[in-house]
């Protein structure tokens, strides 16, 4: 059930989001997964993310942004 409930809906998800936006954009996105795993380790886990997991989640934020910046 565990294996099987979050794959459906991540698949689900995914091809929702392939319907409405272009795949290269949508690819860059999965970069923010881990990020969002830390916000939500500290909120629901308390767990105090390091100032290298800070730091690293400002880059990946970063490299989103500037690649999905219009021209």
């Amino acid at each position: 059930y565990m294996a099987v409930f979050p794959g459906v809906l991540a698949y689900a998800g995914w091809s929702f989001v392939l319907a409405h936006v272009p795949a290269s954009r949508a690819g860059s996105y999965l970069t923010i997964i881990p990020v969002l795993a830390m916000f939500i380790a500290w909120v629901w886990l308390g767990e105090a993310p390091t100032a290298i997991s800070l730091i690293g989640g400002a880059i990946v934020l970063f490299g989103v942004v500037l690649v999905n910046r219009r021209k």
